[in-house]
């Protein structure tokens, strides 16, 4: 049996960089898909229909929370990465399709903890080999 994937698609030019990032969503079951900037996404997303977007704030052609309010009733869970010093709080924009900003911030070991949970909540597929 396989966990069927689930598409994220992140948003910036620091996640192409971000291998620990990456790395552990792939082995988890997540198909990884990247835009550098805000119109790259609005295209993706109308296209690849992902389930995730993890975004950052502050993007070449605009702000985050401008592509949280374009993704806000689509089926989509999404969260902001925020800098801060040499970490960051990734702050929950919207889930399942409602908008949540204004909920707690995640630290990074809190946030990786909600992916696992994700990951573990992926619906299993039995593939049957002959």
């Amino acid at each position: 049996m396989t966990i069927t994937g689930i598409d994220v698609l992140l948003v910036g030019p620091e996640f192409h960089d971000s291998l620990a990032l990456t790395g552990r969503m792939r082995k988890w079951g997540f198909r990884c898909h990247f835009a550098n900037s805000i119109r790259a996404a609005h295209e993706m997303v109308h296209t690849l229909r992902p389930n995730l977007v993890l975004c950052n704030v502050n993007l070449p052609d605009g702000s985050g929370y401008g592509l949280a309010t374009g993704l806000s009733g689509l089926p989509v869970t999404m969260f902001l990465c925020m800098p801060v010093e040499e970490s960051c709080y990734w702050l929950p924009a919207i889930d399942a399709g409602k908008e949540c900003l204004g909920l707690p911030a995640l630290r990074p070991s809190e946030f990786a903890s909600a992916l696992a949970e994700l990951a573990r909540s992926l619906p299993v597929e039995e593939q049957f080999t002959q």
